[in-house]
Formats: structure tokens, C-alpha cells, sequence
């Protein structure tokens, strides 16, 4: 249940990413709530809101300019679009390199796409209103995240556990403490579906991993039972990382346990003759030193 704060005004606010009328309001409580525009939670921060369609935009993505001058991109204009232009129906993001499916700043001639807040936060490092303090995801539903402007000190090095990838040690993400669960923050607003040019379906985010093994349809890796995965909706046995929905087909298959210890055997080998050769070498020129002939 939704409960509805401090309504400022009766006026009717328009955006152009909606066909109807918006609220605005103060605040919104009860369930969590998700901005439109950006995907980040926006429980409890002013917000605008047509109740019908259960579509949300925080203050800050209704007001967005509808073009900018990005530093990231300056030799043309970014225009807001209201959802991806592209038949995958999601992007993927210049300067984060991940999916997005919200509002989006394009230069269609080039094929450029931001992140809504990360063309904010481009723009505004320390911007005004900063990501909530506690979220939860469908992956971890036992209990919330909290966020951390950068992991802890004592930690080592930490890997996000949707997609799997390394966690920059001076960067910000959202942390489990009790189960030692760690998201990086864009990870915490990846779409629900997405489009691959290169398979006729839309791919399904699985929060849970149903499977024993499987693997990465375009890297051709493992992916973790820990991570979450990308898969076809329409019942394909086709999937792929979180990371690898952006990227290329791999038309090579990673080494097997076998061939690596193989491949790591014949390394060091040719190491160790690289080594004696070397020796051997070494000894005869410091014996030609001290003139002593073989």
C-alpha cells in the first residue's frame, strides 16, 4: 500500500515521457518505489507521480533539460529521450557501459548514450539528491543494503555479487554486512528485460540461478550460481553475465580445467629452460671474465 504526503497543489503537471497528468508530491511511503526515469528508488523523496499508471519521476529527472552539452560528448548536443531509440528497447550507457531502458541523453548521429544520472553526476559530482541509504533487491530479499560511499577498510578486494565484476576499492556500493553481499550501485537499477541484436527474443533478469552450471552464450564463460544472469524469456537455452549483454560474441571457448593445467605446465617449462639457458650464459661470460677458457 502506497501512502500519499503532503500534496503541494492541485495543479496538473505534464512531462513528455507520460500521456497523463503528474502529481507532485513531498513524499511517498509504503512499498518501495521506483523512479521511471532513472530506476533508483525514490521512497520517501519529492516525486512526481501519476497514481493510475504507477509511473514515478524524482523532482530532479522531471526537471532534466531536454538538451545539453555533455563534456563526455562535445561535439554535438544530447537530447532527453524518453525511452531507448534503439528496436533492442535498451542501451547501453558511454560512461558506465551499462544497460539502461529509462530516460536517456542521445546523440542519435553517433549512437551515444547516457545514463540519466550519469549525465548528472558527470555534470555534478556531489549532486543534491544522493542515492538512498538503504534499498533492497529482489537477488537479496532477506535483507536490506545499505549504502557505503566506498567499501570498507578492512575488506580486501570485493567483487559485486549481481554481476560478478570487481569492485573499485575508492568507489561507492551497497552492502549486506550480515551476509557479506555487495552491489555495486548501477547494479542495483539493472532493467528487467533487454534486446540483443543478435537473438530474436527478449532476455529475462533472473535474480535467482536456476540452473547447476551454465554458459555465457557470448563470452563463453561460467557464470556463478552467486550472480545474477540474463535470460531468453521465451524458453532458448540462451543466456549471458549481466556484464556481457553489452559486448561481443566470443568465437573462441575458454580453456577447460585440463587444457589450463596443460597450457600452465608447458608455460613454466619454457620458463625454467628460459632460466638454465640463461645461467649457462651468465657462468660462460663470467668465466671469459677471469680468463678461463672451456
Amino acid at each position: 500500500m502506497i501512502t500519499y504526503f503532503n500534496l503541494t497543489n492541485m495543479d496538473h503537471h505534464k512531462h513528455f515521457s507520460h500521456p497523463h497528468t503528474l502529481s507532485f508530491y513531498k513524499s511517498l511511503e509504503g512499498a518501495q518505489l521506483t523512479c521511471t526515469g532513472c530506476n533508483f528508488p525514490c521512497t520517501g523523496t519529492p516525486v512526481y507521480s501519476c497514481r493510475a499508471c504507477k509511473f514515478f519521476l524524482h523532482d530532479r529527472c522531471f526537471n532534466a533539460s531536454r538538451s545539453l552539452t555533455h563534456p563526455s560528448h562535445p561535439d554535438h548536443p544530447l537530447s532527453l529521450f524518453p525511452s531507448p531509440t534503439y528496436s533492442s528497447g535498451s542501451f547501453i550507457c558511454n560512461e558506465c557501459n551499462k544497460t539502461g531502458s529509462g530516460l536517456c541523453f542521445c546523440c542519435s548521429n553517433c549512437e551515444f548514450d547516457l545514463h540519466i544520472h550519469c549525465a548528472f553526476n558527470t555534470l555534478n559530482p556531489n549532486p543534491s539528491t544522493p542515492p538512498p541509504n538503504q534499498i533492497k533487491l529482489k537477488s537479496h530479499p532477506n535483507h536490506p543494503l545499505k549504502y557505503l560511499p566506498k567499501p570498507p577498510s578492512a575488506s580486501g578486494f570485493r567483487s559485486c555479487d549481481v554481476c560478478g565484476t570487481g569492485c573499485d576499492p575508492n568507489g561507492a556500493l551497497y552492502r549486506c554486512d550480515i551476509c557479506d553481499y555487495d552491489a555495486h550501485v548501477t547494479c542495483t537499477t539493472l532493467p528487467e528485460s533487454v534486446r540483443r541484436e543478435d537473438h530474436p527474443h527478449t532476455l529475462s533478469l533472473l535474480y535467482v540461478y536456476p540452473y547447476e552450471s551454465f554458459e555465457c552464450d557470448v563470452c563463453r564463460g561460467a557464470i556463478a550460481k552467486s550472480n545474477c544472469m540474463y535470460h531468453c524469456s521465451s524458453g532458448c537455452n540462451y543466456g549471458m553475465h549481466v556484464k556481457c549483454v553489452p559486448a561481443k560474441v566470443s568465437e573462441q571457448a575458454p580453456m577447460n580445467e585440463m587444457t589450463f593445467q596443460m597450457e600452465m605446465f608447458k608455460l613454466q617449462s619454457q620458463m625454467r629452460l628460459n632460466q638454465m639457458a640463461f645461467d649457462t650464459m651468465l657462468q660462460s661470460s663470467q668465466k671469459a671474465a677471469c680468463g678461463i677458457r672451456y
